[in-house]
């Protein structure tokens, strides 16, 4: 799935469903949700190069040669949020942080891209 605009679809379906599940006070399902966002903007990012990722590695290491430290930093953050939230179950303060550090890597993109990933009555 090397096509930008799918990716860009399945980002802003995902981004619905992590803020809907913050709201809902779901956490882990932030956690998870937060951490699917963050692959498919990189696969996205990737997919404007004409490239595809099929392992975690592969789209750490095109981040992290792509991306800003500041985004890679935040994206960091919900990849160990998703762990934490996992295992420890609810904790809304990590979850407050992925939405936080998502708001930061949206708009990030949203620039990159040139494209409104994220609107508010979605």
């Amino acid at each position: 799935m090397g096509d930008f605009q799918k990716h860009l679809e399945l980002v802003k379906e995902k981004l619905k469903a992590t803020i809907n599940a913050y709201n809902n006070k779901q956490s882990t399902v932030v956690g998870d949700m937060g951490t699917k966002v963050v692959e498919q903007l990189v696969e996205a990012g990737a997919a404007k190069q004409g490239e595809h990722f099929g392992d975690h590695q592969s789209r750490h290491e095109y981040s992290n040669k792509n991306f800003p430290d500041e985004i890679n930093k935040a994206m960091r953050k919900i990849w160990f949020a998703y762990g934490d939230l996992g295992y420890d179950g609810i904790n809304g303060k990590r979850a407050k942080a992925v939405i936080d550090n998502l708001k930061t890597i949206i708009e990030f993109f949203e620039k990159k891209f040139e494209v409104k990933i994220y609107e508010e009555n979605t």
